[in-house]
């Protein structure tokens, strides 16, 4: 069985009127906590083009590997096949990609806030490594749930697509 992600990343420039509308609406805090991300591709060479890649995630004591696949929407709302396992080792799992050849697309380390309103996810994202950058993802069930979140945060939030990230793959490469 598939299971698509249905999510859309937004900017915001004041995080407490997001979420004083949030709290108004109904929303409710769920965690907070720190990941590190990396990110791995057999094809694409940067995050801005990628299509299809794989994703080893750390968090705490735990890890998991997820395949996220091609964006299958048009529109700001993305759609795709997301499937996640677990991960005993994630050092060996990295190690076999790089014997396998795959790109390391990026590695980036994050601290996020999660809120939910009915059955969508809100995501505050503050990325530290390899640049600082903040963004907001909605992660919902439909487009449409997405869609009437973001229409209740109207002007709060803009809706930012694949060459807000371009500034990741900027500082990637001065890493290298």
């Amino acid at each position: 069985m598939s299971q698509h992600e249905i999510e859309i990343k937004l900017s915001f420039t004041d995080k407490n009127k997001v979420i004083a509308q949030l709290k108004k609406l109904g929303a409710t805090f769920k965690e907070k906590y720190t990941l590190a991300d990396t990110y791995f591709s057999l094809e694409d060479t940067d995050m801005k083009n990628a299509k299809d890649f794989v994703r080893l995630r750390v968090k705490g004591g735990a890890a998991e590997l997820t395949f996220k696949g091609k964006r299958e929407t048009e529109s700001d709302i993305w759609k795709r096949i997301e499937l996640t396992s677990k991960v005993d080792n994630p050092e060996a799992v990295a190690q076999m990609f790089n014997h396998m050849k795959f790109y390391t697309l990026l590695e980036n380390h994050s601290e996020r806030e999660y809120w939910q309103l009915s059955k969508v996810e809100i995501a505050f994202v503050e990325l530290t490594k390899p640049t600082k950058l903040k963004f907001m993802e909605l992660e919902g069930p439909s487009e449409e749930e997405i869609q009437n979140v973001l229409d209740e945060l109207n002007d709060l939030v803009e809706k930012v697509g694949d060459d807000y990230f371009k500034i990741l793959d900027e500082a990637n490469k001065r890493k290298k």
